[in-house]
């Protein structure tokens, strides 16, 4: 049975009806309704609209996504979000992240390839922990052994949130960059800004947490600290920030 009700308190000076929630008990219900999202757009036919409320992860997938699709922009190669996938408008394929994420198998028994890691400072929140360590990369295939090679860290592996920001550019100038919040939504993106707002590049850095309890907003705080941290020691980063004497 779907069900529904109205958001926010009764109010007879609010300019507009307050939004109605609704929770659909099948797929199908759900379908019918936003398969007519178009013709309510539409002032002239209704003055309803709708939004879908879509889940975290995939609304964090999307934001991610919405700023690559704006780097194929500026290039004029036309893309389209669709859910959570980016799909090129002329070819129809759907864009993939390059290094994709290890397999256990990858992590446990791969070929060792013993690169130097730095490690940062370790911050510490109401029994949550965290830790990072960074690397020098210059290419999708560094990335990806970095990660691994860091995954295989001591007590690592155990940690709640793994998340990961890189850049490097390319031979032809081209920068390259990505991260993955690994079910911290919204850290990848946190970290990743850290490169822009201090001009690092060439560097990967993944940023462990160790759940303990809630403490809200604070956790990006911590995430960017751990990972600067981490980054500042690392040779060819690129690191902009003078230290204070």
């Amino acid at each position: 049975m779907d069900e529904w009700f109205r958001m926010g308190e009764k109010d007879k000076n609010r300019k507009y009806p307050r939004p109605v929630c609704v929770q659909f008990a099948n797929k199908i219900n759900k379908d019918t309704v936003m398969s007519k999202i178009k013709t309510l757009k539409d002032k002239k036919k209704s003055p309803i609209r709708v939004a879908s409320h879509q889940p975290e992860q995939i609304r964090e997938t999307r934001k991610k996504l919405f700023e690559i699709q704006k780097k194929y922009q500026a290039k004029n190669i036309d893309t389209k979000l669709k859910g959570d996938k980016l799909v090129f408008t002329g070819s129809g394929s759907v864009y993939k992240e390059k290094i994709g994420t290890p397999t256990a198998e990858e992590v446990i028994s791969g070929d060792s390839v013993n690169i130097p890691v730095c490690s940062g400072n370790q911050v510490e929140d109401n029994g949550n922990r965290f830790s990072s360590h960074a690397i020098t990369v210059d290419s999708y295939r560094k990335v990806r052994e970095s990660v691994i090679e860091i995954l295989r860290l001591p007590n690592v592996v155990s940690a709640s949130h793994n998340v990961l920001a890189y850049r490097f550019a390319s031979k032809d100038g081209t920068i390259h960059e990505g991260s993955d919040d690994d079910g911290e939504y919204g850290a990848g993106r946190a970290l990743l800004s850290t490169f822009d707002e201090n001009g690092i590049q060439n560097a990967l850095v993944v940023v462990s947490r160790w759940y303990g309890s809630k403490i809200g907003p604070r956790r990006f705080r911590h995430i960017k600290e751990a990972g600067i941290s981490a980054l500042k020691k690392l040779p060819g980063s690129g690191w902009s920030k003078s230290e204070t004497p």
